[in-house]
């Protein structure tokens, strides 16, 4: 049996095995069975970098095609911010739609970032430093080389609901670079993108402290 066969072979089964719920050779079926792979990071270099394997791009009935998820932003101590976004993906390798409504933002520019860690526990403090993968200098959305986690500004009015749209093409929701399980924090100064020359400006931006966070999911 010549190569190309096998493989023909083998991608059926994987997709028999997704349309019957079941389980061929490790491969997860429908039930949405996870295997995960992960790199340790390095410092000033890299995030710790994990791989989410689940069935194959056939996701059955949905509201809406691809991947999508979501976060619930909690506010820290000292601000009243909140709000709902959602993520969606429909080509594996394609871009990342970002949409929903923040509210309780002071006027004025707000960075929006992905972070390391998916831990909000003590106030947004232990979610660790923008996510980086495999991109090692803090950037602006549309620069060649930034953080993966780097999702520029949003603008917001002093009383208003700020409505989100954004589109990236860095961030996945499945893959090496994929942010689920991680966490998204909003900023309380404007994010410089890493242009004025200092530390902080290499990498954070100088944006200031997160004043509201919350673990990016998988939305079933």
């Amino acid at each position: 049996m010549n190569l190309h066969l096998r493989l023909f072979l083998f991608q059926f089964l994987c997709i028999i095995a997704v349309l019957n719920g079941k389980t061929v050779h490790g491969i997860p079926g429908y039930g949405r069975n996870l295997i995960i792979k992960s790199l340790p990071a390095i410092e000033d270099y890299q995030s710790n970098v994990y791989e989410v394997f689940m069935e194959p791009y056939l996701y059955g009935p949905r509201s809406a095609p691809g991947l999508q998820a979501v976060v619930y932003l909690e506010d820290d101590d000292e601000s009243d911010v909140s709000g709902e976004l959602y993520f969606t993906q429909v080509l594996p390798s394609g871009p990342v739609t970002i949409q929903g409504n923040i509210t309780g933002l002071s006027s004025g520019l707000h960075g929006i970032h992905v972070h390391q860690n998916g831990d909000i526990d003590d106030d947004c403090e232990d979610i660790g430093p923008h996510f980086i993968a495999y991109y090692g200098r803090h950037g602006g959305p549309r620069d060649a080389i930034r953080h993966v986690g780097d999702l520029g500004n949003i603008k917001a009015e002093e009383g208003k609901t700020v409505n989100v749209k954004i589109v990236d093409h860095l961030i996945s929701l499945a893959g090496p670079r994929s942010i689920v399980g991680r966490s998204l924090a909003i900023t309380k100064g404007e994010d410089d993108y890493g242009k004025a020359g200092t530390e902080e400006s290499a990498l954070t931006g100088s944006s200031g402290p997160v004043i509201a966070c919350g673990v990016i999911g998988y939305l079933s």
